[in-house]
């Protein structure tokens, strides 16, 4: 199940990270996007899934849930991806965020990886990479729990 929006008790200073709900925040303003996003995600991993339609909703959600992964559109209303990026790495420096987009030129992707993201996914989304940026957050964090069936 997917939620666009979910009031969450934002996480306390003292709780481990180990008691946050596992979830991954998709943030694009394309509804077919997000929903083969979604479908691929739910096979792959055990996180809940929640979406945002743009840039601004997607800060907020952030804010809100503390994702172990966002995947940002970089071409979103409101606040591009690359915005969203720098507002989450003014609260956590340590976020895991892939990017992904339709358009991989090079500025856009060295742009995004000064800002330190775990991966970059260029549309349209293969199974196959989102596995692979998955596999890498596990590697990262050593969050094996994350991955279903042990993929």
């Amino acid at each position: 199940m997917t939620m666009e929006h979910e009031e969450v008790v934002p996480r306390s200073a003292s709780e481990a990270p180990a008691e946050v709900p596992r979830r991954i925040l998709l943030a694009d303003d394309n509804m077919s996007s997000r929903q083969l996003l979604t479908r691929l995600l739910r096979g792959l991993t055990t996180a809940e899934l929640h979406e945002a339609r743009d840039g601004t909703a997607a800060l907020a959600q952030f804010n809100l849930l503390h994702p172990r992964v966002t995947m940002l559109d970089i071409d979103m209303p409101e606040m591009d991806g690359l915005a969203v990026l720098e507002q989450i790495r003014l609260v956590d420096k340590q976020a895991f965020v892939v990017m992904v987009s339709a358009h991989s030129k090079i500025e856009l992707v060295r742009k995004a990886l000064e800002l330190g993201i775990g991966g970059f996914v260029v549309k349209p989304y293969s199974e196959a990479r989102i596995a692979e940026v998955l596999r890498i957050y596990v590697t990262q964090k050593g969050d094996a729990e994350m991955l279903r069936n042990g993929r």
